[in-house]
């Protein structure tokens, strides 16, 4: 058996110490054997070898009338210490409290002679083991008390802080530079700091917390969040409207905003091209965008809205003078840079310009409108792209549409009147 744990070694002899400190160490107990003689019989003798990484060879200790007496005051606390004849050394112990109770178990089974144990060891053949604990990667809090007060592992990847009623995000879960993985579902987080959007996480769930409260987004802008996150969990947070800032999560694959009060989705949701799980059921929905036949979904669920039952629905499009409005210079430009799919970056146009060419929506022909008048549950949605769709059988879900021009009057295939 071997353990993981912080040793130091006192000599009783001179009262001094061979490590000045407590050090990671690992601790093995089994039992080794000698060389055969002629008779082709052989000993073995229970040891423990003691690693550090100063000494990987490693310190051996017989046990059998060599143990003075083990001191196990503090044994609840994770501590022992093992008093030896021969050297007259003291060895401190420091571990984890149920690993270090067996430990001590699997040795008293070995004082008192019982062959028969399992020790797993052969301390002939313990030079390959590990000499550091390795890094601790993941952790999951679900009781206050266990928050760690001294500040979390710098080597964490994964990390789970649950149902503890964490009022805020701390800067310092903000600086852990190698996490992926963040859940803190279950808590009563209201706001969430600028600083979280400089972690490279791919995913993040703040599920079941206050973010109503949260006005402002920015954290959301950030380059180094919107290239990694794959995965974000918004769900039970009592969000009356979409953040807009999330139609830039590009990378996203999975996002969920159920169980919320959204009553309306922007048309820009068709910029997160790689979207394929969309979870907004249990909201106030009344109906889509018709963006959504631009983005391909594995699966849009949207049970549990108010999407109305089906009903004959008119758009009196004629009399509309915006329709007859000729369109701006830089509109037309625009239309021509996605008809042709001309390639743009923020090196040759400005940010605004592209926002446009990713967000603004776009009549069913395909042209891009901007400031056109959107004409609510104008259609019924076709959900062309969409191979799994949960809703609520006896509704129909309309679509928000815009119209470029008198142009395109009468050439819509989706529109209800048709």
């Amino acid at each position: 058996m071997k353990i993981l744990c912080e040793t130091q070694v006192i000599n009783r002899q001179t009262q001094t110490n061979k490590t000045p400190r407590m050090v990671k160490s690992t601790l093995a107990v089994g039992y080794h054997c000698t060389a055969k003689d002629d008779s082709g019989s052989s000993k073995k003798f229970l040891e423990i070898i003691h690693f550090t990484p100063q000494n990987k060879l490693g310190t051996r200790y017989k046990i059998y009338n060599n143990v003075e007496k083990i001191f196990t005051k503090f044994l609840q606390d994770g501590k022992a210490t093992i008093s030896f004849r021969e050297p007259a050394e003291n060895l401190l112990i420091k571990c984890d409290p149920i690993q270090l109770k067996g430990f001590l178990q699997t040795l008293k089974l070995g004082l008192e002679g019982k062959g028969s144990i399992n020790l797993r060891v052969n301390i002939a053949a313990t030079t390959g083991i590990p000499q550091k604990s390795q890094p601790k990667i993941k952790m999951t809090i679900t009781n206050r008390g266990d928050y760690p007060i001294k500040g979390f592992p710098r080597t964490l990847k994964q990390l789970t802080v649950t149902g503890i009623q964490l009022c805020k995000i701390t800067f310092e879960i903000c600086t852990l530079k190698n996490l992926t993985v963040l859940n803190l579902s279950y808590n009563n987080i209201e706001k969430i700091p600028l600083e979280l959007g400089r972690l490279s996480l791919t995913q993040l769930d703040i599920s079941n917390n206050q973010l109503c409260a949260d006005k402002s987004w920015l954290w959301l802008n950030s380059k180094t969040l919107r290239e990694s996150l794959k995965e974000l969990d918004f769900s039970a947070n009592k969000l009356a409207f979409f953040p807009r800032p999330l139609i830039k999560l590009e990378n996203l694959v999975t996002l969920k905003l159920n169980n919320n009060l959204i009553k309306r989705l922007p048309f820009g949701i068709r910029r997160m091209h790689n979207l394929r799980y969309l979870n907004m059921s249990s909201n106030q929905l009344e109906s889509l965008p018709s963006s959504f036949n631009s983005i391909r979904l594995e699966l849009l669920d949207v049970w549990g809205n108010n999407f109305q039952p089906h009903r004959e629905h008119e758009m009196d499009k004629r009399n509309s003078a915006e329709l007859n409005t000729p369109s701006p210079l830089w509109l037309l430009a625009c239309r021509s840079v996605c008809q042709y799919k001309l390639p743009y970056s923020t090196n040759s146009l400005p940010w605004e310009l592209i926002d446009i060419l990713m967000e603004a929506p776009k009549c069913a022909c395909g042209r891009l409108c901007y400031g056109h008048k959107v004409y609510e549950q104008a259609a019924l949605s076709t959900f062309e792209n969409v191979k799994n769709l949960v809703f609520s059988r006896d509704r129909a879900i309309y679509a928000d549409i815009v119209l470029c021009g008198c142009l395109c009057m009468g050439k819509k295939q989706m529109l209800a009147s048709n």
